[in-house]
């Protein structure tokens, strides 16, 4: 699957269930490997001490705030890469490699030193107990402040699977896991002349578990770094796109947070008990994790070509996956849950409240097939914000309220809290894709796109290529097509739009409307999608080969940006005064003064967050342009203008000049 039409042949026609059985395998086998990792800590630990056991469920949520700092970082560096190796911007995409160790040692330090700071009184925050509270606080501070391993992997990892290397993160993983699980029994209970260290033997083994996958990847996952003068701009555009990942994996840090707190109410065993369950939790969703890692690719293609039919089926056949294995969790819930808690704790109060607290968690495990397939659904056709409130919704509006609420009537009725949660969940998402279905998208196309008339760039001399940006309203797309005219040259605006989509096969509406109406949330989250990407690597490709053909006008699509390293570009932006622009859309588009103004914002954000997501730059900044031009002296005069400075420069082709 190495290029667009193979991709398309592939998850266009192949039957859905022959592709996830294909793609899926590999996925479930780096969480199984993640799953192991995490119930040999506890199996060990349980063996040793219960208390050690609970310290485990205290701390899992700061380090899973470790976890999301640092992998959402990485995919900033890793997003912002792809970018550029689309576009062939080889040395720009090296430049956020090669910023990625510093920064990783940088988040390293400061995560580190709030850890140290904030861990006793977090510790007293969530146990009563001073053996428990000594048990998170030493268990803590060592896999906190020596958890270098853990940025400088996650980093490098997300480096080399932007330029395609999925086998060596693969082995650093299996390695650290290999690792943690043979160190584990050795330190912790001092076994063949090592020292006996308790739970802390248990965080050194994991942090030189996260040691060795680093190392794995540090070879080819090392980038020198760049200059200090990119750092600004460069680590601005990393946050900009890592942080939606980061904010959305921080949800399930609150709402695990919130629950062992309200546990923590009841007793340390209770606590204990819903860490066990995610012990186990991560070994029995191994399967829907991977239904939903594999959907993505899948219905992002599939809406991009506007085969609904296909999302809907690929969307069925996940959640039919998913409730046939997730029932195998059920009735382990159901039927054995003693035996499950007894594999890590011999503790009979533990067992009890978690055989009582397991059956009404086994009853979710069917709603939560959607309530966690849906987000994953809607992030493919684009639609960030119903994706994010969904897992915003779950993780902070239902899980800690309802645990509070229900914990009111006592432990037994707290459990009560899974299964209406996710739940709940389901029918909001329910609610969210009929929607999707009776409007995928946000209107229907216009009949001339429907028939995808064929469009062909047009040869022309070499000479000057004009890229235009320009404000709403500004007669941008008229000042060029009249440029062109008088210089004998082709123009391009929505005809970019067209031959992108032939070239890849996306729909041409769809790549349209990629730097229009933005969406008021997570706008960065939404452009970082995978189709997404796709489309924005399509026109840029565009218009690489429009501006190889000779001299032309490009009107938009930071076309500015993409050929910043010609020679014969230049680079041109149209403004206008706020009457003007207002008075040209109410002539253009039929809009009353106040849809005017309002368009005019709202397009301008767009448009400007658009191009500061390619290019990092500010859009309409003077610097970024050759030359400025203020239409409302007119669309002629500002043609004219621009003519006239093609003249001072030799650039203007006089006998095309009429």
């Amino acid at each position: 699957m190495g290029n667009t039409s193979t991709e398309a042949q592939f998850f266009g026609s192949e039957k859905i269930w022959k592709i996830l059985l294909k793609i899926a395998p590999p996925v479930m086998l780096a969480q199984l490997i993640q799953a192991l990792y995490n119930i040999v800590d506890s199996l060990f630990v349980g063996r040793y001490a219960e208390s050690g056991l609970t310290a485990l469920s205290i701390v899992y949520p700061i380090q899973l705030l470790m976890v999301a700092l640092a992998i959402g970082t990485g995919v900033g560096i890793n997003t912002a890469m792809a970018a550029r190796f689309g576009v062939g911007k080889r040395g720009d995409a090296q430049e956020f490699a090669g910023i990625g160790t510093p920064l990783a040692g940088v988040l390293w330090v400061l995560f580190a030193a709030v850890a140290w700071l904030i861990l006793p009184a977090y510790a007293r925050l969530s146990s009563t107990s001073p053996e428990v509270v000594e048990a998170v606080v030493t268990y803590g501070r060592i896999v906190c402040v020596f958890s270098f391993g853990v940025f400088f992997e996650s980093i490098w990892t997300k480096i080399l699977q932007a330029q395609g290397d999925m086998k060596t993160p693969m082995a650093a993983q299996i390695l650290g896991a290999l690792t943690n699980i043979v160190l584990d029994p050795l330190l912790i209970f001092g076994l063949w002349g090592f020292p006996e260290l308790g739970i802390a033997g248990a965080a050194v083994a994991t942090v030189l578990g996260q040691v060795v996958a680093a190392l794995v990847v540090m070879r080819k996952g090392y980038r020198k770094s760049p200059t200090r003068e990119v750092y600004p701009r460069r680590v601005a555009e990393i946050f900009r796109l890592g942080i939606p990942s980061i904010i959305m994996q921080s949800a399930y840090t609150f709402y695990i947070f919130g629950l062992n707190l309200i546990l923590s109410g009841f007793s340390d065993q209770a606590v204990t008990a819903l860490g066990l369950y995610y012990k186990w939790q991560t070994f029995f969703f191994i399967p829907l994790g991977a239904m939903q890692t594999c959907i993505v690719p899948i219905v992002s293609f599939n809406y991009a070509a506007r085969r609904i039919r296909r999302c809907k089926v690929t969307l069925l056949t996940a959640v039919a996956f998913g409730v046939a294995l997730m029932s195998l969790g059920t009735l382990c819930f159901e039927t054995i849950p003693g035996p499950m808690l007894r594999v890590f704790t011999s503790d009979e109060q533990v067992v009890e409240i978690g055989r009582w607290g397991f059956h009404f968690i086994g009853v979710s495990f069917i709603p939560m097939v959607t309530s966690l397939v849906f987000p994953v659904f809607f992030q493919a056709v684009g639609a960030a914000v119903k994706s994010s409130l969904l897992t915003v919704v779950r993780t902070v509006v239902l899980f800690v309220p309802l645990g509070a609420l229900f914990a009111r009537f006592g432990l037994a009725q707290f459990w009560l809290t899974f299964p209406v949660t996710e739940t709940l969940t389901s029918l909001l998402g329910l609610v969210y894709y009929r929607q999707f279905l009776a409007h995928p998208y946000v209107k229907d196309a216009p009949l001339m796109d429907r028939e995808h008339p064929t469009v062909v760039i047009q040869p022309s001399h070499p000479g000057v290529i004009l890229t235009i940006a320009r404000q709403h309203g500004s007669s941008g797309k008229e000042i060029g097509r009249q440029v062109a005219q008088r210089l004998g040259i082709p123009f391009y605006y929505k005809e970019m739009t067209a031959l992108a989509a032939q070239e890849s096969g996306l729909d041409r509406e769809f790549i349209s409307k990629l730097n229009r109406n933005a969406p008021k949330a997570l706008y960065n989250l939404y452009l970082s999608t995978r189709v997404v990407r796709l489309a924005v690597v399509a026109q840029h490709q565009i218009i690489q080969k429009i501006a190889e053909n000779g001299s032309c006008v490009i009107v938009g699509r930071a076309a500015d940006y993409v050929l910043r390293d010609r020679k014969d570009v230049v680079k041109i932006f149209i403004h206008a005064s706020r009457e003007y622009r207002i008075g040209r859309a109410m002539e253009v588009y039929g809009d009353t003064p106040e849809e005017a103004e309002e368009n005019i914002r709202r397009s301008d954000k767009a448009r400007a967050a658009y191009y500061h997501h390619i290019s990092g730059r500010r859009w309409g900044e003077s610097a970024n342009y050759d030359l400025t031009v203020d239409s409302s002296q007119g669309v002629q005069q500002a043609a004219e203008e621009i003519l006239r400075y093609l003249e001072t420069r030799g650039l203007a082709q006089a006998q095309n000049v009429r």
